[in-house]
């Protein structure tokens, strides 16, 4: 056959193809984000357990909520945590002088409440550890 006798074909347009390449970016960055955020999350999480805090930090909150207006109890705790933190010279003298006024609200049933001399050795101490760490 002669190509001019061939009988003519109309060319068809180009089909349209969906193309959801963009949201399968979106989804896997999306998926993304989320797995590393909860993997922060999770290390965050372990280091903030694992940590090392110091427990000096903990014995002198322990003296600073100290209630004043139970004397036998604030006694206690401040023989207990003040020996653990009594660490230079200067704080050691003010605990060995406060050690003796605190003998008197322990070991009894009923406590007179707390002296106010007392008290301001409690504070200075308190104060002086606050200045140490």
């Amino acid at each position: 056959m002669n190509p001019e006798q061939l009988p003519i074909r109309d060319i068809k347009p180009l089909l349209p193809i969906p193309d959801v390449s963009f949201y399968l970016f979106v989804g896997f960055a999306g998926v993304g984000v989320l797995v590393l955020s909860a993997i922060l999350i999770f290390v965050w999480k372990w280091w903030q357990k694992h940590r090392r805090i110091d427990p000096r930090i903990g014995w002198l909150r322990q003296l600073d909520s100290i209630d004043y207006g139970n004397p036998k109890k604030a006694a206690y705790v401040m023989t207990k945590y003040g020996r653990l933190l009594a660490e230079d010279k200067r704080r050691q003298e003010i605990l060995e002088q406060l050690l003796p006024r605190l003998e008197r609200y322990k070991y009894r049933k009923k406590v007179p409440p707390l002296d106010e001399e007392t008290k301001r050795f409690m504070k200075l101490f308190i104060e002086m550890s606050h200045d140490a760490l």
